[in-house]
């Protein structure tokens, strides 16, 4: 079936040929762009709601639905309201470069999908009525469902996995829970406000029971999915309590064991007079082999008037060319500024290959240190802090550990009782990975928190969705820091053989609804259609009829009137003195008196033959008003388009007048023949005397007068 032709209203065909521009248009433009942007923004938010409560198996992107629907209705003009709207409602959009070209690449992803869509789906869709051409549900719902919704979730996943903001063991999930949203969203929302949207014709209004199961299918999804999230995240709460003492366990209480060891260093410090490079490495050789420790470097404190020895007594070890030193902006070592104290690298576990070798770094020269080294000064414990130690190693988790001279205690200047501090340099992520990965397993979201003695936030590693607040908590003190660990239930604690059956689930359906509708509207627009030709037809049938002169009546298989013209009836008032009516039996009606009997049981007659599939022909000569009049009578069957008989028509002419001059006619035409053959004769007669004449004058000896036809020669 090929599609009618649209209407020339282009807002609503969405066809490309331009009227001409004027203010009134424009602004109307605009305000139809501002609307969809609005109504998006709505329903992203409100799709969203739906996604934080009941995690990816959320069945249905609201927005995706409704652009196609906006497109498909008012035309593709409005892309400039989709992008607008996708744009400002993209969760990713932050004042960052990052954020707007995240919110950017979402919004054009949204912006192509919607413009294929309707694209698609118009050449399936009735533009005059809003309807999908009956037969063609199933292209209308997969070309703007499931196949334009391909392309969103592939712009979007992969820019963002490109941006680093989507892993890449988590693309393939995102992208199939993003297809399944749009597709859905499409499938039910775009035929619902397809429906919805007013219409000025007649037959083309929604039929609004229809809505019915495409609401009913869409609330039965969202309830659905909020239910079945309810129920995973219930079964998951009564395990929260188990998993959370073995994380906390194994993750979580070891962290200070595993830093512990760093404080035996210096208690191997505190109780040597003298310590060398063998015994360091060779204490610290266990230590420095775990994952988590960097390495481990001693940097004693040097007073100003004792650098020169320290660094001569550095140099007689066969250390090389030792020096008390810094880095310029390069990263390349330079000699260290005079300064009141120093607090070079003297011993330190990393590898002779690192390209950075740190010996001689001076830490106190650089003041994020130098405030650690201060506050370890000051409080006499051991001070953590996250720093940049290197180009290649940055935010590492320093931990200043001050090594203290026992017999100087009482000195009132603490640096004099400060021999040196033992550094531990941690990779904080290899520390917190056991505690990530049992996280992870586990589907739970958890965040640690450092702070310092001051209240200031100075670590954390891991990270809760705004939207869940902590279901349990508890704290550590590390160094001069209270380590805080906050654990929730994470929204993907639903199976993935549940969420995924659901999903497809829930396509299957809203495909199954939409097409049931949409068939179910197509046929009634097209028995509409059918309904108002018929009455056209009939409207045509009966004006030819009433303008007829000719006596013209139909009956059914009964001999009941079932239509007749003005002619019949004045016919009828004449024979049978009555005046006629749709559902008389004409075979019961008696003549009234002094008209031919005959006639009116021939007329029975003849019915009954067309009745029987015979066409009758005749004509009769009748007395009505003291007049005879002449009448030439057709009688057919009426024929069903299953070729059953359910009636028969008369129609009869009055040819009174047509016999008439047939008769005069007919009389002049004898009287020429008469005439014609009068004056035939004496034209013969005078050809003959004519002949005679030529014959006299030749047996006379002359030259004849006349030729052959007569004529004078």
């Amino acid at each position: 079936m090929d599609a009618p032709q649209p209407r020339t209203d282009h807002q609503h065909s969405g066809e490309s040929h331009p009227q001409p521009i004027t203010p009134i248009r424009s602004f109307q433009w605009v305000g139809y762009n501002a609307a969809v942007a609005l109504l998006y923004f709505i329903t992203a938010k409100a799709s969203l709601l739906i996604y934080v409560s009941a995690g990816p198996a959320s069945p249905i992107w609201l927005p995706a639905g409704l652009t196609v629907a906006a497109l498909l209705i008012l035309g593709r003009r409005l892309w400039p309201g989709v992008f607008l709207g996708a744009f400002l409602s993209d969760p990713m959009l932050t004042p960052t470069a990052a954020g707007v070209i995240a919110a950017s690449s979402y919004a054009a992803g949204v912006t192509v999908q919607a413009l294929l869509g309707a694209t698609l789906a118009r050449a399936y869709l009735d533009r005059q009525a809003l309807s999908v051409i009956p037969g063609r549900e199933w292209h209308f719902l997969f070309s703007a469902g499931p196949l334009a919704c391909l392309m969103s979730p592939t712009i979007g996943a992969s820019s963002r996995y490109l941006m680093g903001m989507l892993p890449a063991e988590n693309v393939a999930q995102q992208w199939l829970g993003w297809w399944a949203g749009d597709s859905i969203g499409v499938v039910l929302i775009a035929p619902l406000l397809l429906l919805l949207w007013p219409n000025s014709q007649p037959g083309a209004r929604p039929r609004y029971r229809l809505l019915l199961p495409l609401l009913m299918t869409t609330i039965l999804l969202v309830a659905g999915s909020l239910t079945l999230s309810r129920l995973e995240l219930a079964e998951a709460r009564t395990n929260f309590s188990q998993q959370v003492k073995t994380l906390t366990e194994l993750g979580f209480l070891t962290l200070k064991e595993k830093i512990s060891p760093l404080y035996a260093v210096q208690s191997f410090f505190s109780a040597s007079e003298q310590v060398t490079e063998a015994e360091f490495l060779r204490f610290n050789k266990h230590i420095s082999n775990q994952p988590h420790i960097v390495r481990i470097d001693w940097a004693p404190r040097v007073s100003a008037d004792r650098r020169q020895a320290f660094e001569t007594g550095m140099r007689e070890q066969d250390t090389g060319e030792f020096a008390i030193s810094t880095v310029d902006q390069d990263w390349q070592k330079i000699r260290a500024p005079a300064g009141d104290d120093y607090y070079p690298v003297q011993f330190s576990t990393l590898s002779e290959d690192t390209a950075f070798n740190p010996l001689g770094l001076d830490h106190g020269q650089f003041d994020d240190r130098r405030r650690a080294i201060n506050t370890a000064i000051r409080s006499g414990e051991a001070t953590a802090k996250i720093i940049n130690l290197h180009p290649s190693l940055t935010d590492m988790l320093v931990l200043f550990i001050p090594v203290l001279e026992p017999e100087n205690s009482q000195t009132s200047d603490r640096k004099d009782v400060v021999k040196g501090f033992v550094l531990g340099i941690i990779d904080f992520r290899q520390l917190f990975l056991p505690l990530d990965l049992a996280a992870r397993e586990n589907q739970l979201h958890y965040r640690v928190t450092g702070f310092s003695n001051s209240g200031d936030k100075t670590l954390q590693v891991g990270a809760l969705p705004t939207e869940i607040p902590p279901a349990w908590s508890q704290s550590i003190r590390v160094a001069d820091q209270i380590w805080r660990l906050d654990m929730a239930i994470g929204n993907n604690a639903i199976s993935h053989v549940v969420r995924w059956s659901f999903i497809g689930f829930s396509l299957l359906a809203g495909l199954l609804v939409s097409f049931a509708v949409l068939s179910s509207r197509a046929y009634q627009l097209a028995s509409y259609q059918h309904h108002q030709a018929m009455h056209n037809s009939r409207e045509l049938l009966s004006a030819i009829i009433e303008s007829a002169d000719d006596q013209v009546a139909a009956v059914d298989t009964e001999f009941k009137l079932t239509v007749f013209n003005p002619a019949y009836a004045e016919f009828v008032q004449q024979v049978f003195e009555m005046t006629p009516e749709v559902g008389q039996i004409i075979d019961g009606i008696p003549p009234k008196s002094g008209v031919d009997v005959e006639y009116a049981g021939e007329i029975r007659n003849n019915i009954k033959k067309a009745l029987v599939g015979a066409a009758v022909k005749t004509s009769k000569k009748v007395t009505l008003a003291g007049q005879t009049r002449v009448f030439e009578v057709n009688y057919n069957p009426i024929i069903s388009t299953d070729g059953t008989i359910i009636g028969a028509t008369r129609i009869a002419r009055d040819i009174t007048s047509q016999r008439e001059l047939e008769a005069s006619l007919q009389q002049r035409l004898d009287e020429l023949r008469r005439w014609q053959k009068t004056t035939l004769g004496r034209e013969s007669r005078t050809l003959e005397l004519k002949r005679e004449v030529n014959q006299l004058l030749l047996r006379m000896g002359k030259t004849p007068r006349y030729d052959d036809r007569g004529e004078i020669l």
